[in-house]
């Protein structure tokens, strides 16, 4: 469970000292350092930890510019500098692989340049910025790619720091909005702090809300909860700082020498928390702090108050340890995906995919029960929403518990627009989902966009499944090549299906492939069997390489192929066209490029005509209607509705609008009559239909995105500052 320099138990102090005691009850905890590096690069200070391991114990070093006003980080013009600083001292230190980056950067008092006019503000946006470098900075130094980099503990009860769309300053939303602005996988580990107000031992099981406006958060010790109740399952979480806060009613860590009894009741709430949460352990309670080093932090100094040291040899009687949950039967590590944060509705994409098997089972990848990489759509009413074509993803081989494999994953987006929840989900084909054995999956908010007109038809991508030649490859083309789109009918019955026919293609015929590039069934499912880019064996020499072979299943020698199949082709050749820029004359038969019945006799004399009018009716049905006309250069659209509006992004667009002296407002219609169009917010404000309309009346439109208004002020002012307009558009 726990590594050399790690503890399996709850218990732990701040500063050296008191590990004796710990050691000496055979409860070997935790002791954590601080640090005030600076951020000098050319600084190789660092520090020698290896007695503390040496007794047993596990190390965390807290990283900080400084605890005496400068800063818990520099300025954020010096970010890379302090990076750089971090990975100096973990370079040279030893005994150590957990460190914290800052503390209390939601709290006045750790912003750099305190009390002056250049005082910075710590923003979640800022700190994340740190962090990150910092923690690439650490794990990029050789033997520390594994280390644990924890984001800074909160200050509990602290409203220091607001900002759009945390206006009273909650620090849960602070630590909350840190992560999401980090992104799952970014951090290792968290920091949390856990005071009370008063060394009352009631007082960390006390279950009171605060007074507004913050009467959703406890009053004190289990101020914890609510902070572990936004973090991610099965994150490592460390409580680095517990004790009784000192005030006009309270002073600190008892004075008296009798045991109060606070340092029980706190390891018991804990252990008593893990043992009702094995996803969401708690790795340590370390009480703060041993020594003062400073003389504001008499009221803490444990080894000057033999009562609180007492009531911390009778908690270590107990065998109060943190534990990983049992490796479960099912389970998958999404180690990266790269899944676009926006898609064309009916889309098909593939998203390279690395994971690791956590399970206790082999991942087959073949026999009648394989495993296979699946997804899942969800509204934002969290109700599952079907494709057309549910990709099950094939693995390119088994993988045995604790190994990683590579995959390209297929996914197809919904037919409709709007804001999704996109799930990644490891199936056992005929046995179980791992969703329903406790696997959390990957989640990704994915926002569909309206697709052109004509729409890209409902198809399945199963070109690399079929049969293929073991040697030989089909040559390649530019898209700009093609110039028509060829009709086949199979010429056998209907239930000779695509792999049968690419069997017979590359065993028969020695072909490199199938011959055909979609194949379309008589239920008027569409497959595409080969990328149109490939130059495949078809038409004749000069069909093969100027035109798309498209075969419809069945034999049309004496009947015409069913509405299904005849209304599928036409949507198919609509998009088609419209993609390749061809005109409906583009459209051929077999027979228009060699001496052959195929399509079939019927071709000519029943369904041609039918099948080019379908088609051109959805051609014509596309097309944009006449653009309204621009008198507004530049127009800032807001969401707003019956009972309201953008108040937080609109404040928070501020410096932009007065940047760029855009026109603002809430009006689609007036909107419509600017050549550009920025949409302030995702699609839950202004929807994709409307961005749709303006796309169609001939704007040309982004959106700023963003999870939270503060996210979206974040992004405005970076342009603001950047003097950039627009975000992609040019």
């Amino acid at each position: 469970m726990a590594t050399i320099g790690e503890s399996s138990y709850l218990f732990g102090v701040r500063d050296r000292g008191a590990q004796e005691i710990m050691v000496e009850a055979g409860r070997p905890g935790w002791i954590l350092i601080g640090e005030a590096i600076g951020h000098d690069p050319q600084d190789l200070r660092s520090g020698v930890y290896d007695d503390l391991v040496e007794s047993g114990c596990g190390v965390i070093v807290e990283l900080v510019n400084s605890y005496t006003g400068e800063g818990s980080l520099p300025r954020s013009d010096a970010y890379d500098d302090f990076a750089t600083r971090c990975a100096n001292f973990v370079r040279r230190s030893s005994g150590c692989h957990i460190w914290i980056v800052g503390n209390h950067p939601n709290a006045a008092a750790a912003r750099p340049d305190r009390g002056t006019e250049a005082e910075e503000t710590i923003t979640p946006q800022l700190y994340a910025r740190c962090y990150k470098r910092c923690r690439d900075a650490i794990r990029g130094v050789p033997g520390h790619k594994d280390d644990l980099v924890l984001v800074a503990a909160v200050a509990p009860f602290c409203s220091d720091t607001s900002y759009p769309g945390n206006r009273r300053g909650d620090w849960v939303r602070f630590q909350q909005d840190v992560l999401l602005l980090l992104g799952p996988g970014n951090y290792d580990g968290v920091a949390l702090h856990a005071y009370t107000h008063g060394n009352d031992p009631a007082l960390v099981t006390l279950d009171r809300r605060m007074e507004p406006p913050f009467s959703d958060r406890q009053t004190d010790f289990r101020t914890f909860e609510d902070l572990v109740s936004v973090l991610p399952a099965k994150l490592p979480l460390f409580i680095t700082d517990a004790r009784p806060l000192a005030g006009t009613d309270a002073t600190g860590w008892p004075t008296n020498h009798a045991p109060s009894e606070w340092v029980q009741a706190a390891y018991r709430t804990v252990h008593l928390w893990n043992q009702d949460h094995s996803d969401r352990q708690v790795r340590s309670l370390i009480l703060y702090r041993w020594r003062a080093e400073r003389e504001e932090d008499a009221p803490w100094a444990i080894q000057d108050r033999p009562g609180v040291i007492e009531d911390l040899r009778r908690a270590l009687a107990n065998d109060y340890r943190w534990s990983l949950p049992l490796q479960p039967e099912y389970r998958a590590v999404f180690l990266s995906q790269n899944t676009p944060t926006k898609m064309t509705a009916g889309d098909t994409i593939k998203v390279p995919m690395r994971l690791r098997n956590e399970g206790t089972r082999t991942w087959l990848a073949g026999g009648a029960n394989p495993f296979r990489l699946a997804s899942r759509w969800y509204d934002t009413e969290n109700r599952e929403v079907l494709v057309s074509v549910a990709y099950h993803n094939n693995l390119p081989a088994d993988v045995l518990p604790g190994e990683e494999t590579e995959l390209m994953a297929r996914v197809m987006s919904p037919a409709a627009a709007g804001r999704y929840r996109l799930r990644w989900e490891m199936v056992h084909e005929g046995v179980t989902w791992f969703g329903r054995k406790g696997d959390s999956g990957q989640v990704v908010t994915v926002e569909v966009l309206p697709a052109p007109l004509p729409r890209k038809p409902p198809l399945e991508d199963v070109s690399d499944e079929l049969p293929r030649h073991p040697t030989r490859r089909y040559a390649s083309r530019s898209r700009e090549t093609i110039k028509t789109l060829v009709i086949h009918h199979s010429a056998v019955p209907p239930s000779v299906d695509a792999w049968q026919v690419a069997r017979y293609h590359v065993e028969r015929e020695n072909w490199p492939g199938i011959g055909y590039h979609f194949f379309i069934g008589p239920d008027g499912h569409i497959l595409q069997t080969q990328p149109i880019e490939a130059i495949s064996y078809h038409a004749g020499e000069i069909g093969n390489h100027e035109g798309v072979g498209i075969c419809l299943s069945g034999n049309f020698t004496h009947q015409p192929p069913t509405d299904a199949q005849l209304a599928a082709t036409a949507r198919l050749l609509a998009w088609l066209l419209n993609d390749l820029n061809l005109s409906l004359n583009a459209v051929r038969g077999h027979s228009d490029y060699r001496d052959t019945q195929c399509p079939g006799l019927t071709w000519q004399t029943i369904w041609r005509a039918p099948l080019l009018t379908a088609a051109e009716r959805i051609l014509e049905e596309a097309r944009p209607p006449e653009p309204t006309p621009k008198v507004l250069h530049h127009y800032l659209l807001f969401w707003q509705n019956a009972t309201q509006w953008a108040v937080e992004e609109w404040r928070g667009a501020e410096a932009y609008i007065g940047q760029f002296r855009v026109t603002a407002g809430f009006s689609v219609d007036d909107a419509m009559h600017a050549e550009y169009v920025t949409i302030v917010g995702g699609p839950w404000g202004v929807t994709p239909d409307v961005e749709a309309r303006l796309r169609a009346a001939g704007c040309q439109v982004e959106r700023i995105p963003g999870e939270t208004p503060f996210q979206i002020k974040a992004i405005l002012d970076e342009m603001a500052a950047r003097r950039q307009r627009f975000l992609t558009l040019k």
